[in-house]
């Protein structure tokens, strides 16, 4: 983009923020560049749902359950989910098998029946479980216990029962560390090649404040568009995080401050440009209120910050926005942002 098309696209854009009603202001002290809401109402749309075709995408949740207070917290809100969805749950309970054989067969030398009494309870304390959760979202849910490895058996049954959504704490009962993600969830976000959420905090509504990290690709659309479909009366903000590309070897190259400032509005321009953009491809016949955040910043610490700020509930990023064959891999910053956020968090592959 040249001076002159930069110039115009930054005099638009000031046009646009001055000019909309009810517009966001956006911190100008070099964490948050100028950003903005527009939206168009129209009469009853606040309880619409969107007809994209998406409403009932979600006909299973997998929830997983170690009975640890942050499980339970999982257990919950997939509950309230499937009631929100009219979608089938299924209650997963994985006794972690691989330990036993360790004992040299202690439990079959000393234990009547093996293990199998511990099994028993497991089914009992999972079934008392599903008819807690019958009691308070009246949601039926299919208890299972599966012995073996959790990350494994938890992936595998999601693929067998063809789950659309995994739900899972963050931490099992052995955890020593206050915030940090537990072995078994980290393996499962590895491993499942489908919607993975991890709940953080207790359920005490819908979600009402939902932010949805993007890099502005092709896989980030249809996950934002499949977030705004499953939550059609939550505040939806988008965030994307962008950095001058090219400022590290202008700045090597003895630029003038002057010629760097233009250099970064110009990529200020063209960020905005394409968030507007990637925004209206996400709301559709404009119904639906979105808000915009582009922050000149790391996409992790510009997360954090919109996070804390909007105080969102959930926060959406994806996986990876890389080529096919790295779509296995959890991004560095997808990594970085589970360990650290406070909210709810839903990883789209």
């Amino acid at each position: 983009m040249g001076r002159h098309q930069g110039r115009q696209a930054r005099r638009r854009g000031d046009r646009e923020l001055s000019a909309s009603s009810g517009a966001h202001r956006a911190r100008t002290d070099g964490d948050w560049s100028a950003s903005h809401t527009r939206t168009e109402r129209r009469p009853g749309a606040q309880g619409a749902r969107i007809d994209c075709g998406l409403e009932a995408m979600m006909k299973r949740i997998l929830a997983a359950t170690d009975f640890s207070a942050s499980a339970q917290l999982a257990v919950d809100r997939a509950g309230q989910l499937a009631r929100a969805w009219g979608a089938r749950l299924d209650l997963l309970h994985v006794p972690a098998q691989g330990r036993w054989p360790q004992g040299g067969g202690l439990l079959d030398r000393y234990l009547p029946g093996g293990n199998l009494t511990s099994l028993d309870d497991a089914h009992l304390r999972l079934s008392t479980l599903a008819a807690a959760l019958a009691r308070r979202f009246r949601v039926k849910a299919e208890a299972h216990v599966i012995p073996g490895h959790p990350g494994d058996e938890i992936t595998a049954f999601a693929a067998a029962r063809e789950a659309d959504l995994i739900v899972s704490g963050v931490r099992g009962e052995g955890a020593t560390r206050a915030g940090a993600i537990g072995g078994t969830a980290l393996k499962v976000l590895w491993q499942a090649l489908r919607p993975v959420l991890l709940v953080r905090t207790p359920v005490e509504t819908a979600y009402r404040r939902v932010l949805f990290a993007t890099d502005l690709s092709e896989r980030a659309r249809d996950a934002a568009v499949r977030t705004a479909a499953l939550w059609p009366k939550a505040g939806l903000s988008l965030v994307h995080a962008f950095q001058a590309e090219h400022e590290p070897l202008l700045l090597l190259s003895g630029i003038r401050p002057a010629a760097l400032r233009e250099y970064r509005a110009e990529c200020a321009a063209q960020a905005a440009e394409a968030l507007d953009a990637f925004r209206a491809s996400v709301q559709g016949d404009g119904r639906r209120r979105i808000a915009e955040y582009l922050v000149p910043a790391h996409p992790v610490p510009a997360v954090l910050k919109a996070c804390t700020e909007l105080r969102a509930e959930l926060v959406v990023i994806g996986r990876h926005g890389g080529p096919h064959w790295q779509e296995r891999l959890l991004g560095s910053v997808a990594q970085n942002l589970v360990q650290q956020l406070k909210a709810d968090t839903l990883l789209f592959p």
